[in-house]
């Protein structure tokens, strides 16, 4: 080709033609202008793909892990019922007349373990991946953005939740079992050699007559309940998001 347009200057200085050679010569400036104009454009058009498939797979896998997270969440919430049915029978066992002066290690089962942790951890591997990877300032829609960090802002508020009732379990309620309750009889499989001991603490007295540790029940009570509360509203505003992203799929596809 650059040998064909090369024929066609020489023929046309050797006529002298001077004024059509020049012609010439900007048309073929104009061919070669347009030719890199055409060039940058399928390039950006390929950068531009390139960009909406990396959009696209990341917020794929962001719906992944927030239906990951919803699971989580309903474990959470399941959890804290479970937990709020042991303490409102331990609450019956203080309260009740009939439960007075009883071995406690009959209601074990009932009673649950009061001890129990659990801590909440979001999926944040691809929202971490977006932010490191730069796939936010591809997304164009500021709102859908905004949703996005507020859904995870709403999970480290549940995540620090529930770490504060951890701790309040390792201050309150363990530092009365540990301390106050004799465990080798509560659970007899604990420690093989107390089977013939004398049960003096094996009574839901030492639970009736001891007004902190109804006070550290009804403080759990109310944690359990907040952190109910808090799930719920997570798995709304993770529903939400996940429209939000289907939304977003369907308008940039």
């Amino acid at each position: 080709m650059i040998k064909f347009f090369r024929k066609i200057r020489q023929k046309l200085l050797s006529e002298n033609k001077f004024s059509k050679y020049l012609i010439y010569s900007i048309g073929e400036i104009m061919l070669v202008v347009i030719g890199i104009l055409i060039a940058l454009q399928i390039n950006n058009w390929n950068e531009s793909n390139k960009d909406r498939e990396l959009v696209k797979t990341s917020l794929t896998s962001l719906k992944v892990n927030l239906n990951e997270d919803i699971k989580d969440l309903n474990k959470q919430i399941s959890y804290n019922k479970s937990l709020l049915d042991n303490i409102d029978f331990t609450l019956k066992l203080i309260i009740s007349p009939k439960f007075e002066n009883k071995p406690l290690s009959v209601f074990a089962d009932s009673i649950g373990d009061l001890t129990n942790e659990r801590l909440f951890l979001p999926n944040i591997t691809t929202f971490k991946s977006m932010e490191s990877g730069s796939i936010f300032p591809l997304i164009a829609d500021q709102k859908f953005k905004e949703s996005i960090y507020k859904y995870y802002v709403h999970l480290e508020k549940l995540s620090k939740i529930t770490n504060e009732n951890n701790l309040f379990v390792k201050k309150h309620v363990e530092d009365f079992v540990y301390n106050e309750m004799e465990l080798g009889t509560f659970f007899p499989k604990s420690n093989p050699h107390s089977m013939n001991r004398d049960l003096q603490l094996d009574n839901t007295n030492l639970f009736r007559n001891n007004p902190a540790f109804e006070n550290v029940l009804i403080g759990r009570k109310f944690r359990a309940g907040g952190e109910i509360y808090t799930s719920e509203n997570a798995i709304v505003v993770a529903n939400e998001l996940i429209e939000l992203i289907d939304y977003y799929l369907e308008l940039n596809d």
